[in-house]
């Protein structure tokens, strides 16, 4: 489980590397990535963002046992 200021950290990286890939998309063609590597990190953002949710649920059940309420 992670808290707050962590995963506040994970997201402002993922909106960085999603910035870094969509410069894959400006017109001067330089440095670009093959699609084999664009798919690759897609897959990387996604799995990242997946695994941000499963932290926020575990971080919700968690408050939620702590009051003493059912999940």
């Amino acid at each position: 489980m992670h808290n707050l200021f962590e995963l506040s950290t994970e997201v402002t990286a993922i909106a960085m590397i999603i910035a870094g890939l969509g410069n894959q998309l400006d017109n001067e063609l330089t440095d670009t990535l093959c699609p084999e590597s664009m798919r690759n990190a897609l897959y990387g953002v996604q799995t990242y963002l997946e695994r941000i949710a499963d932290d926020l649920l575990s971080t919700d059940d968690k408050m939620v046992e702590k009051k003493g309420g059912a999940a």
